[in-house]
C-alpha cells in the first residue's frame, strides 16, 4: 500500500521496493530491527524533469556516493543515559538518530575514516553491546544482531580504505601526467621533436 509521500517529489513511494513511483528517490523507512541493504543495486537515475532522486532514510537525505549498508534499531549509550532510535551504516560513516521522544543527547555522526576500533562487549546481561571508537572518542551501541553489525563496520572501513588510497594513487598519477606532458609540450615548442612524435609519446603516457 502507498501511503506515504516522497520527501523529493511529493509523490507516492512503493515501500516494497523502497523507491518512489515518480523520481526515482529511494525512501527508507523499515521498522525492523536489523535490515540488510548493500544488495540493493542503487539507481539515481531522474524519472521525471528537474526532480534530481537521492536517497533518503528516515527523512535524512544522504550525501553524493553515499549509499546505506546496514540498518536497524539501536540504543545509544551515553553513561547512565540512553536513547532509543535507528543506526545507519553507509559507505562513508555511522551515524545514530533517535526517537523524537527521546531527551539528551539524539545523534551521532562517526566518518569511517575516523574508526580505530569496533567490538562486541559484553555489559552485564546485554549480550550485544558494540562499541566503536575514534582517536578521541567512544560511542556504545546496543543492537540486533550485534556480531554482523561488527563485521559489516569493520568491512565497510576495508572499502573505504581502499578507496581513499586508489584515490590518492590517481591524483598522484594525474600529477605525473601533468608534469610529463609539460615536458613533452616544451620539447615539441622548441622543435627537437615533429608532432607526430608528441602525439605517439602523448598517448603512451596516457595508456590510450
Amino acid at each position: 500500500m502507498k501511503t506515504l509521500n516522497c520527501p523529493n517529489c511529493g509523490g507516492a513511494y512503493n515501500p516494497a521496493k523502497y523507491r518512489c513511483d515518480y523520481c526515482g528517490s529511494y525512501v527508507i523507512l523499515s521498522k525492523e530491527n536489523y535490515v540488510d541493504l548493500s544488495e540493493i543495486p542503487f539507481d539515481l537515475e531522474s524519472k521525471i524533469e528537474n526532480k534530481y532522486p537521492g536517497i533518503y532514510v528516515f527523512g535524512r537525505l544522504l550525501g553524493k556516493g553515499e549509499k546505506p549498508i546496514l540498518l536497524g534499531s539501536a540504543n545509544y549509550l551515553t553513561g547512565i543515559v540512553s536513547a532509543g532510535g535507528k543506526l545507519l551504516l553507509t559507505n562513508k560513516s555511522l551515524s545514530f538518530s533517535a526517537h523524537g521522544l527521546n531527551i539528551g543527547r539524539k545523534e551521532a555522526k562517526i566518518d569511517l575514516r575516523d574508526i580505530t576500533d569496533v567490538r562486541m562487549s559484553a555489559n552485564f546481561l546485554i549480550s550485544q553491546h558494540i562499541i566503536v571508537s575514534t582517536s578521541n572518542s567512544s560511542y556504545k551501541f546496543v543492537v540486533h544482531h550485534g556480531k554482523e553489525w561488527v563485521e559489516k563496520i569493520k568491512d565497510a572501513i576495508t572499502h573505504a580504505e581502499k578507496f581513499d588510497e586508489r584515490a590518492g594513487n590517481s591524483c598522484a598519477m594525474a600529477s605525473d601526467y601533468t608534469v610529463e606532458l609539460r615536458n613533452l609540450k616544451k620539447l615539441l615548442d622548441e622543435g627537437i621533436i615533429t608532432q607526430e612524435e608528441f602525439d605517439i609519446k602523448k598517448r603512451t603516457i596516457l595508456e590510450i
